[in-house]
Parts: C-alpha cells; structure tokens; sequence
C-alpha cells in the first residue's frame, strides 16, 4: 500500500542520515572498552630486527667473512626550512623540516604558515614519530633496509651520515655505505629538498630521492624498504584518518580510500596495490584538514611501488589516535658497475585545503590531489553528493566575501534555502488545511469499513486523490530535501580547511570554531560516556534546537484523523525531530546553527501561511475572493464560473508540480477502473 511505502521511504530518508552519523562516529570509531589495547612491547614489526628504541651503531652485524653490513656515521640531525609561525608568508618556505640521521627519517614538519591550535599563534607541526611508541613504522619517510642482489641489509638502526648542507639551503643528503662479501660499497643517499613557498606546489611539496652509487666491478639490483607519513593527529572526535591512494586508470586518476580505525594490528594489513588491476600512481594519508602523500617524482605516470600496504601498530587509543603505517617496498633497479642510479618521490605535506589542491599542478595527472577534498564510501556514501558540497563550500564562500563572518554566511545560506524550498512549503501547508476540512467524510469511511485496514487504506487513499489531496509525502517534503543539505553541510565542516578555526560573529560569542561543538563550558577531564555520546561540555545549539523543534511539533496543525499508517508516520515524524539533537549534541556548532536557524525560520515561515490562507478562506467566504490553492474535483463540478488556475510555474518547481499532478491523476484513473472491475 502506498501509506506503508510512504512510511518506509521516510524511514530510510531519516535513517540514512542517522545511519551516516552513527557509522562515521561510532561504528568506525572502535571504543577502547570494547578492545584491550596491547602492550607496545607486544606489536611485531614486519620489517626490523631491532626497534629504534635501542642505541643506533655505526655498523650492523659483524665483519666475519660472508656478511654485508651498513657503515653509518656520526648520527648528525639537520634542519631545513623555515620554522617561525609565519601567518602572512613573507617566509621563502613554507615548510620547516627536521630530519633524524637513524634511518634518515622525518622527526617533524612545520607548517608555518597554519595555525597550530585555536587561539595560540604557533605554527601546525605533524610527522612526529608516534608518541611512546618504539617501533620503526612509527617514524615518517625512515628507510627501513635495502636489498642488494638479493640480500637484505637493515638500515632503520643505522645513523646515516650528514653531507654537510648549507645552512641557508632546504637541502639536507645523508647517505650510508653498505659493504659487500668481498668488500666492495655501495653508497645509499637520501635527499631532502623543499619547494619554495612560490612554486606551483605553494612550497608544501618536497622532492625525496633515493641515490645508489656502484662501486663494485659488476651490476648490481638494488630496491628499498621505506616508511610511509605518519597519521595527522586528530583534532575532534570525528576525525578518522584515511589511507588514500590513486591509480592510473588510463590517464585518469581513480581513487581508493579506506579508513584507519577499521585496521587492526590483529589482521592482514590494507594491501594497497591490490585494490585496483591499475598501477599505483602515489598514497598516503589524509586527515579531517591535512594530507601526508607520496608519489614518483614528476608527471611520470610509471609505478616504482613493488608493494604498499597499511597496517595498524596497536589498536585505537583512548584519545582516538590511530598508530598506523604505510610500509613500502620499491621495483628493483639495476646500477651498472661504477655508474649511479636515482628513485625520486614527491611527497606532499600540507593542509586539504581547495584553493590549493583545485589549482591547476595538484589537480592535473597524476597528482589529481583534489580527489582527496571529498571521500565518499560506506553504507551511506552514495548519499554524499560531492557537487552539492562543492557548491556549498562556493557559496559559503561568496557569502563570507559579503559578511566576513562564517556564521553569517551559513545564516545567508539558510535564508536562500529557505526561499527555494518555499513553494514547497506554502504547497504542504495548504494540503495540510484542506486535508483537516474532511474529517467528518473520514471518520465516516472508518465507520463504514470497521475493522477492514486494507480497505480502509485503500478508500482513504482513493478519497484524498479524488478531492485533490496531497499525500503524507508533501507534508514531509521540505524537510526530506533539506536532508541532502545538511550531509552536505556535515561533511564541509568537517573537512573543509577554510572553515577550520572559523569563529561565529566576528569571534564576539562563544562559539569559536564552526567545525566543533560550541561548548558554551567544556569539561574535557570530566567528560561522561554514554552510549556512543560523549557528553565533555555543555553544548547550547543542540539544546536550543530541542527547544525549537519542541515548539515546531507543538504548532504543527494535526490531522482530524488518520489511518494507522498516517499515524505511525507521524508519531515517527515527531520521535526523529526530538531525536535529532541527541544525535548531533557533538556535531558541528555550524550544522546546529543551520538547523537551528532553518527551523527557526520555517515556524514564522509556517505560521504566516496558516495565517494567510485562513485570511482568504475567510474572505473567500465572504464572496470576495477564491482561496488560490489548486480546486478540487468537487469544486471544479460545483462552481464552473470559477477563475481560471493560476499561471503555470516554470522551472524546477513547476517541473515538481507537474510531475506530481500527472501522478495523482494516473492514481485517479487506475483507482476508477479498479472499482468498476
């Protein structure tokens, strides 16, 4: 029956966007009382014989007869870049980068030209080795081991030595020599090299390569093991890094993402190159507001990755820190004796931010960075709608031009939303008035049918088809088109870089970051567990939008009378608004304050439209004038003198109008044939 259908495509519109809140928050956030979090002594490394814990030597293994060992050197750290918080970027760098000789990992990368942390004018500092957490997977870009011919020489424990870098320059070369069984080295270097700030890649990409230098009689096959970046630290709760990656699909990049807390250091690690029959182009990380990826160097499209995977070190911390890693293993290159060969990379540290990774380097093959700015997926990816959050965050943008205020603009975005979604309003609300003027006739078919359900469904629905009722789906359809908005605005404020530390009004009240909560008081040490909630402040929004949705059930007009399925809808209708701010209690302050303000909106909006159709239903009666609401059947036989209909509308409503006035009159005609048979 179409009541029951109604009932189930309301329950899947609401469940749907409940669904996309409880698994982006709950189900992929594994809660650390469901797991016991392993020791970190316990995590076994796939890739080292020693952790970096331990104190580096200058040789690994001995020197009996047979062996090939690694000779390191002094363990000298370097520094290039710029460091200062630099927000207005009169800096040449807009990287500072410090680099750890044991295995010439990455210790940390400045972003100086990014806040660190609301209200503190520090810079943003990530690719730190995981904080207590010995393991050789834990440090960013470390080469873990080279094998030579076929033997494997460790390398992460080694101190490689510093080729003494000019200070004044963002080039840093360490390199270490391995020894061969009889005798002759090798020379392994590793380069760092910073882009400037006005390069094509706004300086938050830095070339990374790989040199080996032959200097045996006879050729040689040389191939490194090498870490991945580090995860982002997460700045809310629902911050869950992805792993990305991006294939070579015929000149297009096709991407594949998979979350980090559904790794588990129990099961097979994330196989990278297995996911698609494509060559891997670049992978990595990224976070709500930050990506840590590497690639071949270059617009070469050739893969040099002979295995990628990511796995998870330990399990999810109780801070909701994910200890992950993406292990590397490269093709194997032959070096002729006496020559040298090169492996570069591109390795990208900087913020998902859309002015940037939509430019035209990082958009172009094979970067085709901005890939990264909306990853859908899941149960609920498919309602995800990567243009209309395009086209939110534009104009959010055009509205902060005209306020400089975010807040302000996702209120001018209301307002626009609310206007386009007005007919469709007016439309339900006037269904809604005729529908309360039939209740004798209704209670009548229920006299009339009795026990009879099937019938008296089938009789109520021929009954408001023949009067020219709307269905229970016009009532519920502004909001159930509001819904896509509000995904849409979900994942903008989660992920979008530019609303990241975006105060409301100028900063004047207390909500100070439009990504968060509002926390009119935060209690982060006092914070109370309930469920998959996490209640560590007093969130004002969501408790407001209760208070307003309170109100909006209160004056909602209520049908005279209803069948079960009616009923069952609306008791629905009104459990889901009053639940909707428990769920979104720790949701974005920019996503209740649209709510809040929507809702807000649509009871004035709602109530001058009951106001003016009782105006003209008095005045209609009076003989003055007809009610400018589409006549009835009834009426069209009753008062042929009648004016003619309104205009047509054109566009998308009229085109809305028109389709659903040609389904009521097929309902209208299959429902007369039926009753003659």
């Amino acid at each position: 029956m179409k009541g029951v259908r109604l009932a189930i495509f309301l329950a899947l519109a609401i469940g749907i966007f409940l669904s996309w809140l409880w698994l982006n928050t709950s189900l992929q956030k594994k809660h650390p009382e469901w797991f016991e979090e392993p020791k970190p002594q316990e995590v076994a490394s796939q890739n080292q014989t020693a952790p970096p814990g331990t104190q580096p030597t200058t040789q690994v293994a001995t020197t009996q007869p047979g062996t090939v060992y690694a000779v390191g050197g002094e363990g000298k750290s370097a520094e290039i870049g710029s460091f200062g918080f630099d927000p207005k970027g009169s800096s040449d760098y807009a990287i500072g980068l410090k680099i750890d000789p044991q295995g010439a990992s990455i210790t940390s990368a400045t972003l100086n030209r990014i806040r660190g942390a609301l209200g503190k004018d520090e810079p943003y500092v990530y690719q730190k080795p995981y904080k207590d957490l010995d393991h050789a997977s834990s440090y960013s870009l470390m080469t873990q081991a080279v094998t030579i011919n076929g033997q494997r020489v460790e390398l992460h424990n080694v101190n490689w030595t510093l080729a003494g870098p000019d200070p004044k320059s963002a080039t840093a070369t360490y390199f270490v020599d391995v020894v061969l069984v009889d005798g002759k080295k090798v020379r392994v270097s590793k380069t760092y090299e910073l882009q400037p700030a006005k390069s094509d890649s706004f300086g938050y990409e830095l070339k990374m390569v790989y040199r080996y230098e032959n200097q045996t009689a006879g050729p040689l096959t040389i191939k490194a093991f090498f870490n991945g970046p580090t995860v982002p630290a997460p700045e809310n709760s629902r911050d869950i890094p992805e792993v990305v990656a991006g294939y070579n699909d015929q000149k297009q990049v096709s991407l594949k993402h998979h979350s980090a807390a559904s790794l588990d250091p129990e099961k097979d690690p994330w196989d990278i190159l297995s996911q698609e029959k494509l060559p891997l182009l670049w992978t990595g990380w990224t976070s709500a507001y930050f990506d840590g990826i590497v690639k071949p160097a270059g617009d070469s499209s050739a893969s040099v990755f002979a295995k990628a995977n990511a796995r998870a070190l330990i399990k999810r911390t109780e801070d909701g820190e994910d200890f992950t890693a993406i292990n590397f293993e490269t093709t194997e290159v032959t070096v002729a004796a006496g020559q040298s060969a090169l492996v570069p990379f591109d390795v990208y540290f900087g913020p998902r931010q859309r002015s940037i990774l939509n430019s035209d380097h990082y958009a172009s093959f094979p970067w085709s960075y901005n890939l990264t700015l909306v990853l859908t997926g899941g149960f609920c990816g498919f309602c995800t709608f990567e243009p209309l959050i395009a086209l939110m965050v534009t104009l959010l943008g055009f509205f902060f031009k005209i306020t400089h205020d975010w807040g302000l603009a996702i209120i001018c975005l209301v307002i626009i939303v609310r206007l386009i979604l007005h007919p469709i309003t007016k439309r339900s609300q006037i269904s809604m008035s005729k529908f309360s003027k039939f209740g004798p006739e209704i209670e009548r078919l229920k006299q009339k049918y009795g026990d009879d359900k099937e019938a008296l469904n089938r009789e109520m629905m021929s009954f408001t088809r023949e009067h020219g009722l709307s269905s229970g789906l016009m009532g519920c359809l502004p909001m159930v088109l509001q819904m896509p908005i509000w995904i849409a605005l979900w994942s903008s404020l989660q992920s979008t870089f530019e609303l990241r530390h975006a105060s409301f009004l100028w900063g004047f009240t207390w909500i100070k970051d439009l990504s968060q909560p509002d926390r009119l008081i935060w209690f982060p040490n006092h914070a109370v567990k309930f469920w998959y909630l996490h209640f560590d402040a007093i969130n004002l929004l969501p408790i407001l939008m209760g208070v307003v949705f309170f109100i909006q059930q209160k004056m909602s007009p209520k049908p005279p009378t209803m069948t079960e399925d009616q009923a069952t809808q609306y008791k629905m209708m009104q459990w889901m608004s009053l639940l909707f701010p428990i769920f979104l209690y720790n949701g974005p302050s920019g996503l209740n304050l649209y709510i809040l303000t929507s809702t807000s909106i649509g009871i004035v909006e709602s109530k001058r439209i009951r106001d003016h159709i009782k105006q003209r239903e008095e005045a209609e009666k009076a003989g003055k004038v007809i009610v400018d609401a589409k006549p009835t059947r009834k009426s069209k036989k009753m008062d042929r003198t009648a004016e003619a209909e309104p205009k047509k509308k054109g566009g998308f409503m009229g085109w809305l109008a028109d389709l659903q006035k040609k389904a009521e009159e097929l309902q209208r005609d299959t429902d007369r044939q039926k009753r003659k048979s």
